[in-house]
């Protein structure tokens, strides 16, 4: 009986894990991978407001992330 509840658990988590490798861990690297190129721009050109803002929403972006994963499971 333990098996089959486990199963069916299973089942329910596949769609919202496959949708989560598929869509949004992607999506979110992306989105990092700006906003580190746009860190180190603006690092270079000692653009120091722009550069905070960049990494605020960095952070917000790996927080989203997390908050992701966290719905999920």
């Amino acid at each position: 009986m333990a098996e089959e509840g486990n199963k069916l658990t299973l089942r329910r988590l596949e769609a919202p894990i496959h949708k989560f490798i598929k869509v949004a861990l992607p999506t979110d690297l992306e989105r990092l991978q700006k906003h580190h190129n746009n860190i180190l721009k603006y690092q270079h050109s000692q653009q120091w407001d722009r550069l905070h803002q960049e990494q605020i929403n960095a952070s917000r972006t790996v927080q989203n992330r997390s908050v992701n994963y966290i719905n999920i499971n």
